[in-house]
């Protein structure tokens, strides 16, 4: 009895203790709180001797900058960048064109403009393999030997993932168009409206009165011909859907059905025309045994 009521003691005491430390803490937050106000606030690079001068220490892993001024639109460092983070257009001036495009900090005169240079951080593994092939060494990992172009930006997180991607091109729309490059307005305005589309979830929509592709293998596969003619019969109601396929053990097999599924479904092919598309469609791949085709037609009689 005296060990449970000191234990009871004990863990008033122990709320307290804590409770009074919790209120200590509340009342003078500004001082006691370690929690900097992330990403408003950041704790400042203290200093560190890594044992020899920064200066000559030629490798640097932080973030990419290019000086775009310098680029020639070589392609050097796109092409060195083993998971392809780096994305560059290049437009040269057509035959009699005129327009100047510049020239390096190294007197290197420039042949083509440079429209878009796109790094996505988000992706870059920090090799530093695309630093060393640019002959105008205008693309480099800041900080380090590189201070004195641009201070180290060791932490540059972002709230939303776009936000990592960064564009290095100042190439106007009507720099392209005095250079002679109107189609490659036209190429980007299409990819634009196409990345739109796809943010979207809105894919390649089928007019009225026009063939769909995937419809096609139906009319050339004998075994599905006969249903999709047969239009009354693939208006029966039948309980088949993409789910069903799952009794497909083999893996290849049970994704060439599903493929065919969704086929089916953007030819607006149901019940039993959408069965034979699919019995079509592994029969054409030489993936149709005698089982999976037993079961199949069997959702067509509602025995499966």
């Amino acid at each position: 009895m005296g060990e449970y009521i000191n234990n009871i003691i004990y863990g008033v005491k122990s709320l307290i203790t804590g409770m009074s430390l919790t209120l200590k803490h509340f009342r003078n937050k500004k001082n006691l709180v370690a929690t900097l106000q992330y990403p408003h606030e950041k704790w400042p690079i203290p200093e560190r001797n890594i044992g020899f001068d920064p200066s000559e220490y030629n490798t640097i892993r932080s973030r990419l900058h290019v000086d775009i001024d310098d680029c020639i639109g070589c392609l050097q460092c796109e092409r060195a960048c083993p998971v392809d983070c780096i994305k560059i257009d290049t437009i040269k001036p057509s035959k009699g064109n005129e327009f100047d495009c510049g020239i390096t900090s190294n007197d290197t005169r420039k042949k083509m403009i440079v429209p878009r240079f796109t790094i996505d951080m988000s992706e870059c593994m920090y090799c530093d393999l695309c630093v060393h092939p640019c002959p105008e060494e205008c693309i480099y990992m800041v900080g380090g030997p590189n201070d004195s172009k641009h201070e180290i930006d060791y932490e540059f997180s972002q709230f939303e993932r776009h936000g990592l991607v960064f564009e290095f091109a100042t190439a106007t729309d009507q720099d392209i168009i005095d250079i002679g490059a109107e189609s490659y307005l036209e190429k980007r305005k299409q990819r634009e409206q196409k990345l739109t589309r796809a943010e979207k979830l809105e894919g390649m929509l089928i007019s009225e009165g026009a063939v769909p592709v995937a419809a096609a293998p139906v009319a050339a596969a004998p075994v599905a011909a006969a249903p999709v003619a047969a239009a009354p019969v693939a208006a029966v109601s039948i309980d088949f859907n993409i789910k069903s396929i799952d009794f497909i053990k083999d893996k290849e097999v049970r994704g060439i059905a599903k493929k065919a599924f969704m086929g089916a479904k953007r030819a607006k092919l149901e019940g039993v025309a959408m069965i034979d598309f699919i019995i079509a469609e592994l029969d054409k791949a030489s993936k149709l045994d005698v089982d999976t085709k037993s079961t199949l037609e069997g959702f067509k009689e509602g025995k499966a």
